[in-house]
């Protein structure tokens, strides 16, 4: 009887042992997808998105030949594998132990998602940069993440928090909802970004808050020289006009009215339900949305005028995915926690 007890006792060792890895696996690779997106910006502002004309080899060769462009973009499609080994992991792990099972249809999506992106980076390189492919890929990333933020938040609720270990129970509520609804209305301003980025139509417009330097109330570093770096004086038709002209002017101008418009209200939303909520943790969670967007519309301001400076643009592509992940999580606590 002896012998019994101490072999269920092992057992119950090894799948609670096995249940944290869960926890910890689904961390890392939060952890890893976060730099990855931002790694994925600047892969393509250096110009580096094609060094390797292939996929998934680079040049036909599992090592590809030397050159620093060559090395970021095979070193994003390898740190986006370890990402896809490690979601691998998750699931296996979520339908190995049944103490894992509420983890098992979001782990499979998980792993299904970057099935997707693996796909579309690939589309990516072979389409040569299409936009849509590109605006996908980046929308597909920010998805992944926030479902990666969720997954995580589910586990370590169940696995390291003492007073919340039952079963985790799904609750769609109103203000699930209005999570939801916040979190939607961000990717539309993430896929105008995608649009004004992947056409390139960042360097379109160099002023602000009107398109070209010379218009009314707007500022500009067109013609000056800033840390060293000559901006080029805009064509002489383009001079001082505040609304654009062509295709691209449009995709940035358009981008700009989304961004602000929609950040204002997106501040309005989050204000009323999570800056003055009754919870402590949603009031921080919103707290922190609230200046990140403040930080975006900065950053973004800058990326126009200084001409899409690597770093500024790269920064505005992390923040974006932050906004992402505290949204993902405010929607997951919502549904699985307290609201």
């Amino acid at each position: 009887m002896k012998t019994s007890v101490t072999s269920t006792s092992q057992i119950t060792s090894r799948g609670t042992s096995r249940s944290t890895a869960f926890y910890w696996i689904s961390l890392l690779t939060t952890a890893l997808t976060w730099p990855l997106i931002a790694f994925g910006a600047i892969v393509r502002l250096k110009g580096a998105g094609l060094a390797c004309p292939d996929w998934p080899l680079c040049y036909g060769k599992i090592l590809p030949p030397p050159g620093f462009e060559i090395a970021l973009e095979v070193g994003h499609r390898f740190v986006a594998g370890v990402v896809g080994l490690l979601i691998l992991g998750m699931v296996f792990l979520a339908y190995r132990l049944p103490q894992n099972k509420e983890y098992r249809r979001l782990s499979l999506a998980i792993l299904a998602l970057v099935l997707v992106q693996g796909v579309l980076g690939g589309l990516t390189v072979l389409m040569k940069l299409w936009p849509p492919t590109v605006i996908l890929h980046l929308v597909g990333g920010n998805l992944l993440f926030g479902c990666l933020v969720g997954i995580t938040y589910m586990a370590y609720r169940k696995e390291k928090a003492p007073e919340m270990k039952e079963t985790l129970v799904f609750k769609w509520s109103r203000f699930s909802k209005w999570q939801a609804s916040a979190l939607a209305l961000f990717f539309v301003i993430l896929i105008s970004g995608g649009a004004n980025s992947s056409t390139y139509s960042g360097y379109a417009c160099e002023a602000f808050p009107g398109c070209h330097a010379g218009s009314p109330l707007s500022f500009s570093l067109a013609g000056e020289t800033v840390a060293g770096t000559q901006f080029a004086p805009i064509p002489k038709d383009l001079e001082g006009h505040f609304l654009p002209r062509y295709q691209n002017e449009w995709i940035h101008m358009l981008h700009r009215v989304i961004a602000i418009f929609g950040g204002l209200f997106l501040i309005g939303l989050v204000w009323k339900t999570l800056v003055r909520h009754s919870d402590v943790v949603y009031r921080r969670v919103g707290e922190a949305i609230v200046a990140l967007i403040i930080l975006e519309m900065v950053v973004g301001i800058a990326n126009a005028i200084y001409r899409i400076p690597v770093p500024v643009s790269a920064l505005h592509t992390a923040i974006a995915a932050s906004i992402v992940g505290l949204l993902s999580f405010s929607i997951v606590k919502s549904i699985y926690g307290t609201h």
